[in-house]
Formats: structure tokens, sequence, C-alpha cells
């Protein structure tokens, strides 16, 4: 029997960031659950390998993140009813020769928010990105009842795509504008309720690095939910929260789709009172890493 036959992996590229393994190995050790998981370092031009060895060896299942959410559609035989109208997969269940893709980071960012008491007033909402993540979100802020959301996005292209499958069929009215486009940006903030970076800025290693140039844009009265799970403080987080903002970190929409992912995969409910002692583990797991990073330094 092949080790991959009991190995569940996260795809990515970068992935060395990555907190998935530190979440489902606690959920395996704690449910008895005899698996492993592992992290797997696949660019783009290496993800019809990982299929073919996945495949051939019979790996039960996976997750995706960054830049795999889309890509890793064509290589799937079925996609769950809500990752086919997402249009992006985060996990993906291989049972019996059938690889069916699932979307769990609409769910996990929905109760993220939601465990927070966040409703909207006015509804204005500023949307950082428009790749697969926040995909989710926009799904995810309908259930809210948002109805206006302002869009920045590097790629004006994919920004258009992104309004065009979803402003109709959602009833959200998506205003798009370029990241680079500053007076516009903040202008936005002026009236958001909701600030979520759903782009990559500010993850490990580049933690220095923030999407809002002016700490001073973010209202007080704004919540800011920063999709980015590593650090778990991001430098916009912690900006915010110096302005006054309610803050949100990654690594609670993290676990929370991490552990619908473990449903799906094992077919069992998932003990809710796992989360925070996970949250803590993940933490614990960061504070290793910086404290031997810094060893190593020396």
């Amino acid at each position: 029997m092949s080790s991959i036959q009991n190995t569940f992996c996260v795809i990515g590229d970068p992935i060395g960031h990555s907190l998935s393994p530190a979440i489902h190995r606690f959920v395996f050790k704690e449910l008895n659950l005899p698996y492993a998981y592992e992290t797997c370092h696949v660019p783009k031009e290496k993800l019809p390998d990982f299929v073919t060895e996945s495949r051939k060896n019979h790996r039960p299942g996976f997750n995706v993140t960054i830049p795999h959410k889309q890509n890793i559609m064509p290589f799937l035989d079925g996609l769950d009813p809500l990752a086919q109208k997402i249009g992006a997969v985060n996990t993906v269940d291989c049972k019996q020769g059938k690889w069916t893709g699932y979307n769990t980071d609409m769910e996990g960012f929905r109760i993220a928010l939601a465990r927070t008491g966040w409703k909207p007033e006015r509804g204005d909402v500023v949307l950082l990105g428009a790749g697969g993540a926040a995909r989710a979100v926009i799904y995810a802020l309908k259930t809210f009842d948002i109805e206006r959301v302002s869009l920045f996005e590097v790629d004006l292209s994919r920004a258009e795509r992104f309004r065009t499958e979803f402003e109709s069929s959602l009833g959200i009215r998506i205003q798009i504008a370029s990241s680079s486009e500053m007076s516009l940006l903040a202008k936005a903030l002026e009236t958001a309720e909701l600030l979520v970076n759903a782009s990559p800025v500010g993850m490990w290693p580049e933690v220095t690095h923030t999407p809002i140039p002016e700490p001073d844009w973010i209202p007080s009265t704004c919540t800011v939910f920063d999709l980015v799970p590593n650090p778990v403080e991001t430098r916009l987080l912690k900006e915010a929260k110096a302005q006054g903002a309610k803050t949100i970190p990654g690594l609670s929409m993290l676990i929370l789709q991490a552990l619908a992912a473990d449903e799906i995969w094992f077919n069992q409910k998932i003990p809710e009172t796992l989360y925070d002692p996970i949250f803590q583990h993940c933490i614990n797991q960061l504070e290793k890493y910086v404290a031997s990073a810094n060893t190593h330094r020396r």
C-alpha cells in the first residue's frame, strides 16, 4: 500500500507558509483517524503531474490554495453544486476513483464573519482581489443581504469577468477599479462597513506589505477581515486595530473551512469544540517557527 493512500495534502505555490497541516493533523489525532497530512509545492506547470501521481497512488483527498482553486477544476470528475456556482474549488474528495470538488471557503468565511456579530447597516463593502477566495466571499456576502461591493483588483480583465459572472446572478452591484487607483480606494473606504482582503498581499514571508498604504483610510467603524492566515495578525490587521476598527484574522476562516473539509472526507460531524484548541495550536506552531528562525539567524 502506497503511503499516499493514507495521506491528505494541500497544494499551492507558495506553500511553505501553510497552517493546514497543523490544523488537520490536530483533528486526525483528536479523532484517532489513521491518516497523515502534508504540504505539496505544486507550481502551475506541475499541476498535471500532481494529478497523475495522486490518481495513480489513490490519494484520499486534498486541499487547494493559491493559485489552483480554478486551475484544478478541469482535472475533476465532478463538482458539488456550490463549487460549480462559485467557480472555485478548495477541497477535493477522492472516493472510489472519482474526484469531486467542493468549496468550503464560502461557509468558512460566512461563519467566521457571523461569529463576530457583524451586520450591515448601509451595506458598503470593499473587496480586495478577484481570485478563488474572493469568489467564495461574494457568495457568502449575499447571505448578509449585501447589495453593493467595491472591488479592487490588479488584473482589470479578471475583475470584469468577476462582475459579469456575479453581479446579475447574485443581485449585487459590483463597482470595479484597479488596485493601483489609490484615490478611488481611499474614497471607497470612507463609507465602508467591511473591508475584505482576499489578495495574498501581506502573506508570509512578505509580512511588511499591506494592501492599504495609509492606515488612516480605515474608519474606526469598519470591520477588517484579512483572509491571509499567516501571520495571524498581518500588518493590515495591526494598523486597522490601531485605528479602532474591529478585525478578523484569516486563521479563523482557515480553521472553519478545514473542519468543513474534514467532514466531507470522513462523512462525520467534527465537534465545534475543537475550534479554540486548534486556533491556539496554530499560534503555538507559529511561535515555535519564529523562535527557530531567529535562532538560525544568530
